[in-house]
């Protein structure tokens, strides 16, 4: 088996030999986009925010036989979306350690600077009055796997192969406030409540289990906030948002958080004004 994880400059790794091909992608121009008109987009109140891949944002840390200068899928995007596709490379490029160094994600670092700009757009897009919540981090310099919370995923064994690291270690930003993905408990008597795909509430029968992997990816995390203005929304998600559930939670009167990808089936279903997508680059497809 082929190792998954790439070793860069300064002990920064990076995601290789995987299906999305990330580095092919930026190197060497590879177009993975099935439908170049993206016909599957129908819902006129749609945004996507595109996370970039780590390899674009961390490009200088790659060796030298990579030279990363394309993004075939994102330009695709681009001309489909226009101005509601919103390029979060631009919003991250120019700050130092937003992603992390033996993670294939951004860090909450990163996430929460994203976080913070996704209000301001729609403070200014639809003329709300949304104020971010403010969050002081805490940093720790540690290997990523004694956190808990599925990190740290280059220097598993399942990725490393049999390549030997001389030094795991990162930096992991946190706040108890943020705690959802691996800490929540869920409560019955909570107002987040976790639905099936067909609306279906089933947090009675999930009672005292902790967010996990499993849950995430089968059930819809949804969220009513009685003494915020009207708006229901829907946003589709990867795990790259996974740490910041907890505050998107918070920021709509109706909200439903879907780890999954856009989905005409489920936004017939639900109704929403609005729906926002945060997808990392190296998916789209």
């Amino acid at each position: 088996m082929e190792s998954k994880t790439l070793i860069g400059k300064n002990n920064v790794l990076f995601l290789i030999n995987d299906t999305s091909k990330e580095l092919d992608i930026h190197c060497d121009n590879l177009n993975l986009v099935s439908d170049p008109i993206l016909s599957r987009y129908t819902f006129k109140n749609y945004f996507l925010f595109v996370y970039p891949n780590k390899s674009l944002i961390y490009k200088d840390f790659l060796s030298d036989k990579y030279v990363v200068k394309y993004r075939p899928a994102f330009n695709i995007y681009k001309l489909i979306f226009k101005d509601k596709l919103i390029d979060l490379y631009e919003i991250l490029k120019n700050i130092n350690d937003v992603y992390y160094k033996t993670d294939t994600h951004i860090n909450i670092k990163g996430n929460y600077i994203v976080y913070e700009y996704f209000i301001k757009f729609l403070n200014q897009k639809l003329n709300l009055k949304i104020i971010p919540k403010n969050i002081e981090l805490n940093v720790i310099n540690c290997e990523l796997n004694t956190c808990n919370v599925g990190i740290g995923d280059l220097t598993w064994d399942c990725n490393l192969g049999k390549q030997i690291l001389l030094d795991k270690t990162d930096n992991y930003y946190y706040n108890d406030i943020l705690d959802f993905y691996c800490k929540y408990k869920i409560q019955n008597d909570s107002s987040i409540r976790f639905l099936t795909y067909s609306l279906e509430d089933k947090t009675e029968l999930l009672e005292d289990k902790i967010v996990n992997w499993d849950i995430i990816s089968e059930y819809i995390i949804y969220n009513k906030n009685n003494n915020l203005p009207y708006l229901k929304i829907i946003i589709f998600y990867d795990s790259f948002l996974l740490s910041m559930v907890k505050l998107y939670l918070e920021m709509f009167n109706e909200i439903y958080l879907v780890k999954n990808v856009y989905s005409n089936e489920l936004i017939d279903l639900i109704n929403p004004d609005f729906v926002f997508e945060f997808r990392v680059e190296r998916f789209l497809f």
